[in-house]
């Protein structure tokens, strides 16, 4: 159990940075999304670029879910015994995970909301797919070309010739519909969830308040 414990805490460092960076969509989320009047959308720059910047750091929360490769790498060490794995392992990366996909799902919600706000709740289910479906671009890009969100500004000319290498690679199609799916299909479940969760509170509190 005591290597389980040494790589628990090695995990720490590189968990914690990835969970910072899907921290950050989730808080922007609270900041741009309020209500507010009129009901229309903001005529303010800086609310526009606070939601590029909000879009382009949001595959950074789906993207913990790929980190199940350090799992199974961390797993196949000699010196961890399969008790250290299901007591320490397991529960870390699952807390991980589920808190990096709590993070996008908190989002999206928390933009759903919004445009609920300002009357454009139509287009929430497009928007939802065409969410999930540029993350799992993203995080395709993040994962196997190992780009960064700040990327787009820092390195432009690297992301556009990666993007049209991806064209010729059959591998991007598949990995990015497969992250699509499971994105999308998690997102639904998280998202019933949270809505459950947020009705019976919200009826929990109305019956105290009674």
């Amino acid at each position: 159990m005591t290597e389980a414990f040494e790589q628990f805490l090695g995990n720490f460092r590189w968990m914690g940075w990835n969970l910072f960076l899907a921290l950050i969509p989730c808080l922007l989320s609270f900041v741009l999304f309020h209500r507010r009047s009129p009901r229309s959308l903001p005529q303010n720059l800086i609310w526009w670029l606070g939601l590029i910047v909000f879009i382009l750091f949001l595959p950074n929360a789906p993207y913990i879910l790929t980190d199940i490769i350090h799992f199974v790498d961390d797993t196949r060490s000699l010196d961890i015994s399969p008790n250290g794995v299901i007591f320490v392992l397991i529960p870390q990366y699952m807390v991980f995970m589920l808190l990096g996909f709590q993070c996008y799902v908190v989002s999206l919600l928390k933009l759903t909301q919004y445009l609920n706000w300002v009357r454009l709740s139509r287009y929430i289910p497009f928007m939802e797919v065409a969410i999930s479906f540029a993350c799992a671009i993203g995080v395709y890009w993040g994962r196997f070309n190992r780009l960064n969100s700040w990327h787009v500004l820092t390195q432009p000319r690297r992301v556009i010739q990666d993007a049209l290498s991806n064209f010729s690679n059959a591998e991007f199609f598949l990995g990015t519909f497969l992250f699509f799916v499971v994105f999308t299909s998690l997102y639904y479940v998280f998202k019933g969830i949270n809505l459950a969760i947020a009705y019976y509170w919200h009826n929990r509190n109305n019956q105290v308040s009674i």
